[in-house]
């Protein structure tokens, strides 16, 4: 009998906590409703459907409801819910307060539902409001993206390298073309035929739509008389100085930087979009916004940059397969950054097109190749730098003559056949004469006194085999293939800037600038930054003593008639510099190697000028003069630019 009593209190608990289960939770409209809620969150809308009441059911399908809430809730990215219930929990109409997050911010709102009772149980009297208050069911919900503006790239004058701009778009209008439409517009295009007739069969396109063709800073009037041809206006990034700086700025691709100053400043330039939630009603208007994150419009960048320069080195060199820095060798601002043969890069932010693409491609010249961040064989334009280390070091005086070897020479017989040779014959072989004739015999002789061991540390002191610090990665410049200088010939040629040497033009700027500084190398920059100084990258690898005795025999380089670069010698110009020819051979017996012409030139402030330092390579120049080729350019750069007022 104690077992049975037992029992029957065990099932009238149970029973109890059932009744009270049903009366004070199951049939609760507030926790019904926070149940309903929790499934939203769960992405749980078939659960959520059946909770509503069979009015409600009547109103909107299974499907209907479940696509709804499904666009709105995941199209909004809403997580997080919190609801409050406001009234009693036992009430039917349900007051409460929901805070979501979205994928535009905190969605805060107060509203309430009606519960109905069926077949035991609350259920939902369902409508678009339950969603969102002011929601109906002709109503959209809508998240759009508000485009952050993306900040400009400025040179040092506040001339705008990137930015928007207007320009065309050439489209044409299936319904108004003729027979002849395609083929006329091709001959004023930058576009084939057939890749237009692919544009034209895309899914979208009807006989009234404007099918962009290509885009245009500017276009041929005559296009206009073509039949079916639209030209529309709009606003896109644009790049002014257009090939003459392809390289240094770069371009984005949408909306996303590609290339060069484009890529390397993506972050800063692009900023953060905003997004906005907000409830259209059927026409089309905003009923009401629902949570707002605004835009954060990109950052400009001010570069260094000099455009006025940046074009004319441009100019002078956009046939030849050449690299130039300039800079202000008292700052290490750089100036100006070209590589040529260059390309379109407008093309490739716009949207390049077959034939454009086929022809940079297959250029033999290769003008996508930035030439200015790699290294080349420096040849005599290294002679002041091995001079200086020479002189520093104390392995000999200026005064020094090292000799007369005529225009051939070896050590000794432990060289065999090997023979430096250089040009002229000349007396009174001192370091002043010898970099105004540019002796090879000389600066190979330099480069025994000095020794391997050090003008191998001395090398490393200036940059060489180390990274430079600047935005973009140049490649190292560096004075042998391997580890070190091997043998006594590879020395002797590394002091005319042959053997195994490589130079970086930027690395090659920064060391010449310790000529300018009392032998301190300048750290090179290209974006002023606020606060921003001159900073010492290599302090005191020359002594004020060398550095005052190679600026003479440099000076003497320009103003000697018998001086390698006289020619560029300038009514009105202080300039100093140092020419140089590097070989390109494939073995010491190649007779059909290249060579590269060199000139790097230092000229006083002029006028509103400030310093400028021009270091200039261009290939190929063996049968157009050697070094001779780039001197005359960079006289033609230096009157355009530093005598411009």
């Amino acid at each position: 009998m104690k077992k049975i009593f037992i029992g029957i209190a065990i099932v009238t608990a149970l029973a109890g906590a059932f009744l009270f289960y049903w009366n004070h939770i199951a049939m609760n409209p507030g926790e019904a409703f926070l149940q309903y809620m929790s499934y939203a969150e769960e992405g749980k809308y078939e659960e959520m459907y059946q909770m509503l009441d069979e009015e409600s059911k009547k109103g909107t399908s299974k499907n209907e409801f479940i696509q709804r809430n499904k666009n709105i809730y995941e199209g909004i990215s809403a997580k997080n819910i919190k609801v409050e219930i406001i009234s009693k929990n036992r009430e039917k109409h349900v007051v409460f307060r929901v805070k979501m997050d979205s994928c535009t911010g905190r969605i805060e709102y107060q509203s309430s539902v009606q519960f109905v009772k069926e077949d035991g149980k609350y259920c939902l009297q369902w409508d678009d409001s339950v969603i969102f208050p002011q929601l109906t069911a002709e109503d959209k919900v809508r998240v759009v993206t508000i485009k952050a503006k993306r900040g400009e790239i400025k040179d040092r004058n506040g001339r705008i390298l990137a930015g928007q701009g207007d320009i065309y778009s050439i489209g044409i209008v299936p319904g108004k073309m003729e027979k002849t439409t395609l083929k006329k517009a091709e001959k004023f295009l930058d576009i084939t035929e057939s890749e237009m007739k692919k544009k034209l069969e895309a899914k979208w396109v009807t006989n009234e739509s404007f099918v962009p063709i290509q885009k245009m800073r500017e276009y041929p009037k005559e296009l206009l008389k073509i039949p079916g041809i639209m030209v529309s206006k709009e606003s896109s990034r644009v790049y002014p100085l257009g090939m003459a700086a392809a390289h240094l700025v770069g371009y984005i691709q949408n909306g996303e930087g590609k290339t060069g100053l484009e890529k390397l400043y993506d972050e800063k330039l692009k900023g953060k979009d905003g997004k906005k939630i907000y409830i259209q009603n059927e026409r089309g208007e905003v009923k009401k916004n629902l949570a707002i994150r605004d835009e954060a419009d990109g950052e400009d960048i001010q570069t260094t940059i000099d455009s006025l320069l940046q074009r004319t080195i441009y100019e002078q060199y956009k046939t030849d397969k050449s690299c130039h820095t300039a800079t202000n060798p008292k700052t290490g601002e750089i100036l100006a950054l070209v590589s040529t043969p260059s390309y379109d890069s407008q093309a490739f932010a716009w949207g390049i097109t077959d034939r454009q693409w086929k022809r940079i491609s297959e250029d033999k010249n290769q003008p996508m190749q930035n030439r200015w961040k790699g290294t080349w064989c420096p040849g005599s334009s290294l002679k002041p730098i091995i001079g200086a280390i020479g002189l520093t070091a104390g392995r000999f005086s200026a005064e020094e003559d090292f000799g007369n070897s005529k225009t051939s020479w070896r050590k000794d017989a432990s060289w065999g056949n090997y023979r430096v040779t250089t040009l002229h014959n000349y007396e009174n072989h001192v370091l002043q004469n010898a970099l105004i004739y540019s002796d090879n015999i000389y600066f190979a002789k330099a480069a025994l006194k000095i020794g391997k061991d050090t003008l191998q540390k001395q090398l490393k002191n200036i940059g060489f085999c180390e990274s430079i610090s600047f935005p973009f990665a140049m490649t190292k410049s560096s004075y042998a293939n391997g580890e070190e200088i091997e043998t006594e010939i590879q020395l002797a040629d590394s002091g005319y800037g042959q053997g195994q040497m490589l130079v970086n033009p930027v690395h090659m700027a920064s060391i010449y600038s310790a000529f300018s500084n009392q032998g301190d190398m300048v750290k090179p920059r290209l974006v002023v930054e606020k606060g921003q100084k001159t900073e010492i990258w290599k302090q005191n690898v020359f002594s004020k003593k060398a550095v005052k005795q190679i600026k003479s025999g440099m000076k003497q380089v320009i103003d000697h008639p018998n001086g390698t670069g006289h020619k560029a010698k300038t009514a009105g110009l202080d300039i100093w510099g140092k020419t140089g020819t590097a070989e390109i051979k494939l073995s010491k017996d190649d007779t059909k190697g290249t060579e590269l012409g060199w000139f790097v030139t230092i000229t006083e402030k002029n006028g509103k000028r400030g310093p400028v330092e021009l270091v200039s390579m261009a290939e190929d120049v063996k049968t157009r003069g050697g070094s001779g080729y780039v001197v005359e350019r960079t006289k033609n750069i230096l009157e355009a630019y530093m005598q411009k007022k």
